[in-house]
């Protein structure tokens, strides 16, 4: 996903380790994305809020905006 690959210098998939109940957005929160970089959080890909805690295994996906029409 470009802007934030680009964002992450190039990483894509990464692996992190995450301490027993965080939750989605104190991990993204971690990332030093830029500000104002608008994402959509997915588990295991189903779309969640922010406030979703973590379980061991799960698949964190961000998302950027999709344009088109």
């Amino acid at each position: 996903f470009g802007p934030l690959r680009e964002a992450r210098g190039g990483r894509g998939d990464e692996e992190l380790d995450v301490p027993a109940g965080a939750s989605v957005g104190e991990v993204v929160g971690g990332l030093a994305l830029p500000v104002g970089l608008p994402v959509t959080c997915a588990v295991n890909e189903s779309v969640v809020s922010r406030d979703t805690v973590l379980q061991e295994g799960d698949e964190l996906a961000l998302l950027p905006p999709v344009g088109g029409g």
